[in-house]
Formats: C-alpha cells, structure tokens, sequence
C-alpha cells in the first residue's frame, strides 16, 4: 500500500481514542468511516462457526477501506490494546479516491486480499481461539 495513501487518510483524520476490547466495527454493519492506525493494535477477525484472526494491524495501517467500495464491513474489528485511531468518514474518503486514481488502485488491491484471505480461511478452516485470547 503507498505511503501516500496513508498520509492522505491521516492527514483528514479525526483522532479516536479507542479502550482494550472495545468493538470498531462488526461484520454487515455499513461502512461508515475508514481508519488509520495511529498506536496500538487492532485485529481483524471473521466469525461465521468460529472466530479466525484475519490479521492484526497496527500504527501505520488502514482500516475498512475496502467497506467504502461495497458499503459495509466484511470482517469484525476489536481493539487488542489501547490504542489511536483516526477516523474518517466514509463519504470523504469516496471523495478522495475518486480525485486519485493510484488511491483508487490500491484500494482495489486491499479489497482483493481481503477477498484472498477469506477465500483461503474457508478452504482450510482453523480455530485460533477468541479474541480475548489475543
């Protein structure tokens, strides 16, 4: 993902403290907003039978980005520690790709390793444990 990217996102962001466990987002919710990563951890897990720690992100990534595009969030975000997040309402974030084409591209790149991943967890499901085991 460009670094540009990120400092764009950042530099619109409105800071978010978020507490040790608190929700972000739940999967089918509407995407409402992006995140960028600040301090702190946050993991992204997929419950359908179990739950499956997709990844955990911390300073300097982005969260929900590909959720603008299809319009809600396909995965569950938790805080795995406090953390700073910023926030960026989904509207402005469309505003912005639709001015750059290379923040359009990257953004289609993160939704289809998205698509990647969960293809992939369900070919080979694993149990990992819950999230208050992280």
């Amino acid at each position: 993902m460009p670094k540009d990217l990120f400092a764009e996102l950042d530099a619109i962001a409105i800071s978010t403290p978020v507490q040790k466990g608190s929700s972000i987002f739940s999967l089918g919710d509407l995407a409402s907003a992006v995140y960028v990563v600040r301090s702190g951890n946050i993991a992204l897990v997929w419950i359908y039978h179990e739950v499956y720690p997709m990844e955990t992100l911390g300073p300097g990534s982005i969260i929900g980005l590909p959720a603008v595009l299809n319009g809600q969030y396909s995965t569950d975000a938790w805080a795995l520690e406090d953390s700073e997040l910023g926030f960026i309402p989904a509207s402005r974030v469309m505003e912005m790709l639709e001015r750059n084409p290379s923040h359009m591209h990257a953004t289609v790149m993160l939704l289809a390793l998205e698509v990647a991943r969960i293809r992939e967890m369900i070919a080979k499901p694993l149990s990992f444990g819950t999230v208050g085991d992280y």
